[in-house]
This record gives structure tokens, sequence and C-alpha cells, in this order.
């Protein structure tokens, strides 16, 4: 599946982007499909976007109120909605809440048009976003690792020049972030790497950070002075056929853009791929999963 696409300076992640566009084409359907007589337009088209923008504030709160744990240090980031964590079952149980309170307080006998009416256009939009997620599939590129792959070994290099293989942490689960010194997204995602990566090593996971297109040089000094434990793995200086390139490998996991983020289980299958910055519920339900 593609997870996200470049759209000039911007980062797109495609099913966020999906979810929203069809929650349009749900909103624009129900004022399409509204029959003409003895039903209020202008009230069909306040519900139905009222509908969409209770439910995805109740997908961000229900995922808030699940996973508080991880919140609780940082209560904030919360508010930061471009980061994943929402729950689908939260969203649908309020935004349909919402819209049976709406449509209950209009006279009964039109009760059952108006809700008829946003059915229709939300069974559009919910089609809308099945075709979208196919056609994320269908165009994948063949070539692509992505959910459910098993990853084929690669060689990079430590900091200390070593060599380093996948292969190598054969029976760990694995979270392999690609970055950049550059990137700073990438960077705000460290310390919480680090700290994941040495709460859960002595139950098998392997924190991997992977420096995209960068040299020990440049790389070296950063980690050194951001502190961080975990290894991190560079390009090799001299790409022989025991090495692979960086930029290569992270093309190959659909990677649009940084920071990018493969869980990988102990079976070395990928269970998820995730384009963009992430918060530590979402990391921490990942790596649940993969143990």
């Amino acid at each position: 599946m593609i997870e996200a696409v470049n759209i000039g300076p911007l980062l797109v992640p495609t099913w966020p982007a999906a979810v929203i566009l069809a929650l349009l084409i749900a909103v624009l359907a129900t004022n399409r499909l509204v029959p003409r007589a003895q039903l209020d337009r202008s009230l069909l088209r306040g519900v139905a976007e009222g509908t969409a923008w209770v439910g995805i504030l109740g997908a961000r709160v229900g995922y808030v109120a699940a996973n508080w744990g991880a919140f609780y240090a940082e209560p904030w980031t919360a508010l930061y909605l471009w980061q994943p964590g929402y729950s689908a079952y939260a969203g649908v149980v309020t935004g349909a809440c919402y819209a049976i309170w709406r449509i209950a307080r209009r006279r009964e006998s039109n009760r059952w048009r108006y809700l008829e009416a946003l059915c229709k256009g939300y069974a559009v939009g919910t089609a809308a976003l099945a075709i979208m997620i196919v056609g994320l599939h269908a165009f994948a590129p063949s070539t692509l690792i992505g959910r459910g792959d098993r990853v084929p070994d690669f060689v990079l290099e430590g900091l200390d020049g070593s060599r380093v293989r996948l292969s190598d942490l054969a029976g760990r689960a694995v979270v392999l972030n690609f970055w950049a010194t550059w990137c700073p997204p990438c960077r705000r995602e460290m310390p919480l790497l680090d700290a994941v990566h040495a709460e859960y090593a002595r139950r098998g996971l392997s924190v991997v950070g992977v420096a995209v297109g960068e040299s020990q040089t440049v790389v070296g000094p950063f980690v050194h002075r951001l502190g961080v434990r975990y290894p991190i793995w560079i390009e090799p200086v001299a790409p022989e056929p025991a090495g692979d390139s960086t930029r290569a490998l992270h093309d190959r996991f659909a990677g649009a853009g940084l920071p990018t983020t493969i869980f990988i289980d102990r079976d070395h299958v990928v269970r998820n791929v995730y384009v963009g910055e992430f918060n530590r519920a979402f990391l921490l339900e990942q790596v649940q999963d993969l143990l």
C-alpha cells in the first residue's frame, strides 16, 4: 500500500487523507441525495457536516481515553491532531449519536427522511473510502515491502564501522526507524524511541535507527550529543555487494518522506508501516502488538 505522498513540500499520509476525503464526499452526497420536497437542505447539510466533525473529535477523545497512561506525562500532545491516534469505533458511535440527536429534534413525520438521506450520503462516502483503499493497494509498486511481507536481509554499517545485518536480530521484534539529522520530526521522536528501546529490550524488542543518506562524520557527533542508546545504522562507506544503500532501502518500504517507521515482528514480517511523526501511545500500541 502507498503509505504517503508528497504534495509540494508537504508529506501527506494516505490513510488519514483518504478518510477525510471520504467524509467530504459523504457530506456532498448527502446534500445531493436529499429529496426536494419537505426537507431542509441547509439543515441536512449542517447535520452531515456536524456528524463528520463530531465523529473526528470523538475518535480522538476515545483513543486518548483508552490510552491515557501514555498521554498522562504530556497531556498536551493529545491536541497534536496530525499525529496518529484515533478510535474508529468511538468516532462512529459519537458521530451517529450526534446525528440522531439533531434529527430527533425535527417533526416526527420527517425524521426518517432526514435519517435516510444522511445514511445514503455516508454510504456513498464509505464506498468511496473502500475504492481509495483498493486503489492504494493496486497501484503500489510490486517491489514494495509492505504489511504482511517478510523483510529480506540487508547489510549496513554501524557507527563503529562494523558491518551489521537485519539477520543479526533474528528472533527479535524490530522497530526500524528511517531518519535524518536535518529532519525536525525525526529528532523529536528519538528520545521516545530511546526510552522504549531501554524499556522493552529485555522482552525481545530492538529499536534501530537508519540514517538515510548521511555519513558517519555527520551522524556520529549528532547521536553523541543527543545521547540515544539504541543502535544507529548508516550506509557503508564503500558500498559493495555486501552493502546496501540506505536511500534504496527506504524507498523499498514506500518511504515518501522522513521519518518512516517499520514495525517488524519476531519472524521479520512487516506488521505496520507509518510515515510521519508519532506519539508515545501509538508507539507503545505497536510495540505491544509485536511482542
